[in-house]
C-alpha cells in the first residue's frame, strides 16, 4: 500500500549523506593530518569520506599507507554508516537514547531502504539492525580464524578480520591490507567469507528476511515474486560472470592460478563486480572483455533495500520481462503468473536511461580533463565510481582536480540514487487524469 505524504522523503536523504560525509570528511582531514601525523589534503579527505559514506572503495590514498588506525577507524565508522544507510543511522540512535519513533522518521526510514509504505517500518528496522550485527561478527570471527591461520598475529588478526568482515557486508571494498587481498587470492578460506558477505549485504535486508523465514517455518512458508525475482537475477549474473571471466582470463589475468583457483577466482571477481569492489588481481591486468564484462556487472549491481550501488538488479529483471512478453506479443507484462504495473515498468525504463546518460556525459566530461588516460580506463573509473563499486585500474589517485569532483559527484548520485536525486531537482506534475489522442511512432 502507497503512503502518501508532504514530505520530501529525497531530499532529506540527500542532504543527511551530503552533511555526513562533510562531516567525515573534516574529521578525516583533522585526525589523519594532526593525530597520525600523516598528510592528506582537503579534497583528498573529501573524496575518501565520499568513497566511505557511498560504500565505493575508489581511494586517492591507500589507506594501508596513507591513513593511520584512527582515520582507518572513522572510515571504518563513515562505511558501516553508508551501508547503513543515513536514516536507519538516525533511527538506531533515537532507539538509543529511548526517542518515540514518530510517523515523520518512519516515513524517512523505510524511504531511505526504498520501501514504500509504513507497514511494518519497526519491524524492518529491526530486522536491519539483527541482521547487520549477526552477520559482520560471523563474518569476523570466520575471518579471524582465516588470517590467523595465515601468519598474522592475534591482534592483526582481529583488527583484519573486524574491518574486512564490516567493508565486505557494506559492499565498500576497503581494506587495510597493502594491495588489498591480492596476497589472498590462494586462501579460500578468506575470500569465500568475503563472498558471503558481500552476497548477504548485497541481496537486501527484506530478501534476507523472507529467506530466514522461509528456513524457520519450513515448506508451507513461500518466498514473494520479489525475493525469487531477486534470487534468480543474482545467481544467473554471478553463474554467467564467473563463466566469461574463466573464459577472458584463462591465460590472462589468471594465468599463474592453477585450474580450480582460476575458477574460484572467477567466481570471486564476478561476486566482487556486484559493487563490492575488492580483487584478487589487479583490474588493470584484465583483459579487454574482462574489462566490458566488469563494466557491465558494475552497472547492473545489487538489489534494492541492500548495502549496493548499481542500477539494480531488479530493474534489469522488470526490462528483462517486459522486452521477453513483448518479442511474445503480450500487452501486458507479467512474471510468475503476477502482473508487472505498468508505473513499475515506466520507472525501470526511466531510470536504466538517466543511468546510462549519466555515464556518458561523465565520461564525456573525464575525456576531456583526463587526456592522459585509455578511454577505456575513463569509462571503467565512471562506471565503478557510479555503480558505487571501488574496482579502478589504477588511475583514480592521478586523477586531476577536476577528474576528482567528477568522480565524487558520481559517487555520490551512485549511493543516493539517481531517481532520487533527480526528482529532487525537478516538480512533478499533478496527475490531472487528462489523456491526449494517440499517435504512431515506428520503433526500431
Amino acid at each position: 500500500m502507497l503512503f502518501h505524504t508532504s514530505y520530501k522523503v529525497e531530499k532529506v536523504i540527500l542532504t543527511g549523506f551530503l552533511l555526513v560525509i562533510l562531516a567525515g570528511a573534516l574529521l578525516l582531514w583533522a585526525v589523519n593530518n594532526y593525530i597520525c601525523g600523516l598528510p592528506l589534503s582537503p579534497l583528498d579527505a573529501l573524496f575518501m569520506a565520499t568513497s566511505g559514506v557511498c560504500v565505493t572503495g575508489l581511494g586517492t590514498v591507500d589507506i594501508s599507507s596513507g591513513f593511520g588506525t584512527e582515520a582507518q577507524l572513522i572510515l571504518l565508522a563513515l562505511i558501516q554508516i553508508g551501508g547503513l544507510g543515513f536514516m536507519t543511522a538516525m533511527v538506531m540512535l533515537s532507539v538509543a537514547l529511548r526517542k518515540r519513533l514518530g510517523l515523520r522518521e518512519q516515513i524517512f526510514f523505510t524511504g531511505g531502504l526504498g520501501v514504500e509504505g509504513l507497514h511494518g517500518a519497526l519491524s524492518l528496522f529491526f530486522t536491519v539492525i539483527c541482521f547487520t550485527a549477526l552477520f559482520e561478527a560471523v563474518g569476523a570471527v570466520a575471518l579471524f580464524i582465516s588470517f590467523a591461520s595465515c601468519g598474522e598475529s592475534l591482534p592483526d588478526s582481529a583488527y583484519l578480520a573486524f574491518f574486512h568482515s564490516i567493508s565486505a557486508f557494506c559492499n565498500a571494498g576497503f581494506s587495510p591490507c597493502s594491495g588489498g587481498l591480492r596476497n589472498y587470492a590462494s586462501v579460500p578460506s578468506v575470500t569465500a567469507v568475503i563472498m558471503l558477505l558481500i552476497t548477504i549485504g548485497g541481496i537486501g535486508f527484506p530478501v534476507c528476511s523472507e529467506c530466514m523465514e522461509r528456513v524457520t517455518s519450513g515448506p508451507p512458508y513461500k518466498l514473494s515474486v520479489y525475493t525469487k525475482l531477486v534470487l534468480i537475477i543474482s545467481g544467473v549474473l554471478v553463474a554467467a560472470g564467473t563463466v566469461l571471466f574463466a573464459l577472458s582470463e584463462w591465460n590472462g589475468a589468471f594465468a599463474e592460478f592453477s585450474a580450480p583457483l582460476k575458477l574460484w577466482n572467477a567466481l570471486f571477481a564476478s561476486v566482487t563486480a556486484r559493487t563490492a569492489g575488492f580483487e584478487t588481481v589487479p583490474s588493470g591486468n584484465l583483459t579487454e572483455l574482462g574489462m566490458a564484462i566488469m563494466i557491465i556487472l558494475m552497472t547492473i549491481g545489487a538489489s534494492p533495500s541492500s548495502t549496493g550501488g548499481g542500477a539494480k538488479t531488479t530493474t534489469f529483471g522488470v526490462l528483462a520481462i517486459s522486452v521477453w512478453n513483448e518479442l511474445h506479443g503480450r500487452d501486458v507484462p507479467s512474471f510468475m503468473k503476477r502482473t508487472i504495473p505498468e508505473r513499475t515498468e515506466r520507472r525501470a525504463i526511466s531510470l536504466l536511461a538517466i543511468y546510462f546518460f549519466t555515464i556518458l556525459i561523465a565520461v564525456l566530461l573525464l575525456g576531456v580533463t583526463e587526456k592522459g588516460f585509455p578511454f577505456r580506463a575513463v569509462i571503467f573509473e565512471a562506471a565503478s565510481a557510479l555503480g558505487t563499486v571501488g574496482l579502478t585500474v589504477g588511475i583514480t589517485d592521478k586523477l586531476s582536480v577536476f577528474g576528482k569532483m567528477i568522480i565524487i559527484v558520481l559517487m555520490f548520485w551512485g549511493r543516493v540514487g539517481i531517481y532520487s536525486f533527480v526528482s529532487t531537482l525537478i516538480r512533478a506534475d499533478n496527475n490531472t487524469g487528462v489523456r491526449y489522442p494517440e499517435t504512431h511512432i515506428p520503433i526500431g
